[in-house]
């Protein structure tokens, strides 16, 4: 584990470059004040043409056979060595200060925080619970400490939701956690054809 180090897991399936190389290069051009980060994208089989991933500077590619969403971010635990994990997803989009964000509260000790998102830029469109122990649904508005995230994993059976069991199963009050009412994550959902919920509408899977 590399102490104080981030490592943001990064599924991507058939990612569009305009999209998620919009987010790498936020990423990377943050890092230049924030250099312990681990970037890690875990190509799920892409069928598209994504080789400029392959050569694309500051990040830590692995491609591997399509499994889902679960799949690829249980492989992306598996590299992780950071003391803190966080999630995104390919095609979405990150506040200018995420990682700034991220840092501010995991270096204050807590096991971990949930954060406000938007949806296309509309915050209030954005659900979130009540429930401070389920503040949010989606594991990209989580960040945690290694530590507290163990060996648990997402179940690979689910082709979706699989992030809502995940954080059931961990989530807990008896430790430091706090949820952060800024913006870290823009969701992106008119014409994002790709997103799951777009193909678990179109009928391409049912659970």
């Amino acid at each position: 584990m590399k102490k104080g180090w981030l490592s943001v897991i990064i599924p991507a399936y058939n990612p569009e470059e305009k999209w998620l190389g919009k987010m790498l290069d936020s990423l990377t051009a943050q890092k230049a004040e924030y250099p312990n980060v681990d970037i890690i994208v875990i190509d799920d089989g892409s069928k598209n043409d994504v080789e400029w991933l392959k050569e694309y500077q500051g990040i830590k590619y692995k491609r591997k056979r399509n499994g889902g969403d679960a799949s690829a971010r249980n492989a992306g635990l598996n590299l992780a060595k950071g003391e803190y994990i966080t999630f995104i997803d390919c095609d979405d989009e990150i506040a200018d200060n995420y990682l700034a964000i991220i840092f501010e509260n995991m270096r204050d000790g807590y096991d971990w925080v949930s954060y406000d998102w938007s949806c296309d830029g509309h915050k209030e469109w954005a659900y979130q619970n009540f429930n401070i122990l389920k503040v949010n649904c989606a594991v990209w508005a989580y960040s945690f400490r290694a530590e507290f995230i163990g060996g648990n994993r997402f179940d690979e059976s689910l082709k979706s939701a699989s992030d809502q069991k995940l954080l059931d199963a961990i989530l807990r009050d008896d430790c430091k956690h706090k949820h952060d009412h800024r913006v870290i994550i823009n969701y992106r959902w008119a014409g994002n054809v790709n997103s799951l919920t777009h193909r678990k509408a179109r009928g391409e899977f049912t659970t």
